[in-house]
């Protein structure tokens, strides 16, 4: 499941996910937050931004880690 927001690092409207399970955890140990549900990041290629769902202000960044990269072309 993906919803549309804006995303400050791309700057403009991107489709977000919600964290997966390696994510939780690292907001949950790293990110000092206790409940981690209800967020989401940015599923555009090489972006970390995540942010807690109806509170766009409470967003930050996962570590490089957690960056996808764009896919390979195949040819």
């Amino acid at each position: 499941m993906t919803i549309s927001r804006y995303c400050r690092t791309c700057r403009g409207m991107q489709d977000f996910e919600k964290l997966d399970q390696d994510e939780k955890a690292w907001a949950r140990a790293e990110g000092g937050r206790t409940y981690v549900h209800d967020l989401w990041r940015c599923t555009a290629a090489g972006c970390l931004t995540y942010f807690r769902i109806g509170r766009i202000n409470d967003h930050g960044l996962l570590p490089e880690k957690f960056r996808k990269e764009p896919a390979a072309d195949a040819e």
